[in-house]
């Protein structure tokens, strides 16, 4: 998490699973829980954003099911292997959010 704004309740959010052997199996879903149970219920926060790239479709499938919503686009953003990608911009807000994580503990 970072550029965590306290007086705004804000911040941006961002994974990297870098090992293909690690990914898909739910341990990005995973950090991704853990880290907005952290912001919303630890550090207060309201709004969580991130950004993803139109290409990682598996990526952008996993934020929905935690509640994100896309708010924005960034049209051609990303350059790479001589074609270009948009960003998406996703949010989510803390009423938005359901998580048993961290419950015991607050």
């Amino acid at each position: 998490m970072n550029e965590i704004n306290h007086i705004n309740r804000t911040a941006t959010l961002g994974i990297f699973i870098g090992e293909k052997d690690n990914r898909n199996q739910g341990l990005g879903t995973e950090a991704m829980e853990l880290l907005l149970s952290y912001g919303f219920k630890v550090l207060n926060l309201s709004n969580i954003m991130l950004k993803v790239f139109a290409f990682n479709k598996r990526a952008i499938n996993a934020y929905q099911k935690l509640g994100f919503n896309q708010f924005g686009r960034r049209t051609a953003a990303y350059f790479i292997n001589d074609q270009y990608y948009d960003t998406i911009y996703m949010e989510l807000l803390k009423k938005d959010f359901t998580s048993n994580i961290l419950a015991e503990v607050f």
